[in-house]
């Protein structure tokens, strides 16, 4: 690889870390629930995909369930989920959201769709197309890269 080629790549890679940091901040900013990023991630995903296992959450958000498992203690104290054991097999424990966090994702949602407007505004149909097809793209790269590799926490 040249040393343009490799000083375009530093570039995409800062301005994908940069854009990263943005959208996170925009999460967190202004944010009546107090809930970061993250936090709202698993809201949005318990309601719309119903209660989960912890490392289901974890795959599906690519942080370790470790990480996941501290985030449900913070959002159990905040009465966003519960923690129930399953009905088939009383071993698996399950985390789902509250009748508050339910509200709480319904104004997320309308968040996201704010974000989504500032982030992709000025941009074409076609430029939102190619950007897509191009993210797509780099996510089977990367999970081709990683087949058969152990995930590591």
């Amino acid at each position: 690889m040249t040393d343009r080629e490799q000083q375009e790549l530093k570039q995409l890679d800062h301005a994908f870390i940069q854009l990263r940091r943005r959208m996170d901040a925009e999460w967190t900013k202004g944010s009546s629930q107090g809930l970061n990023a993250l936090q709202a991630r698993i809201l949005v995903r318990l309601n719309e995909d119903g209660p989960q296992k912890a490392s289901s959450i974890a795959e599906q958000l690519f942080v370790t369930p470790g990480a996941i498992t501290g985030i449900a203690d913070k959002l159990m104290e905040m009465g966003l989920i519960v923690r129930e054991r399953a009905e088939e097999d009383r071993r698996v424990v399950l985390l789902s959201v509250t009748d508050e966090a339910r509200q709480i994702v319904r104004n997320l949602k309308e968040k996201q769709r704010e974000i989504r407007d500032k982030m992709f505004s000025g941009l074409s149909r076609q430029d939102v197309g190619e950007l897509t097809r191009l993210l797509m793209q780099i996510n089977r790269n990367m999970d081709e890269a990683n087949k058969g590799k152990p995930d590591s926490e």
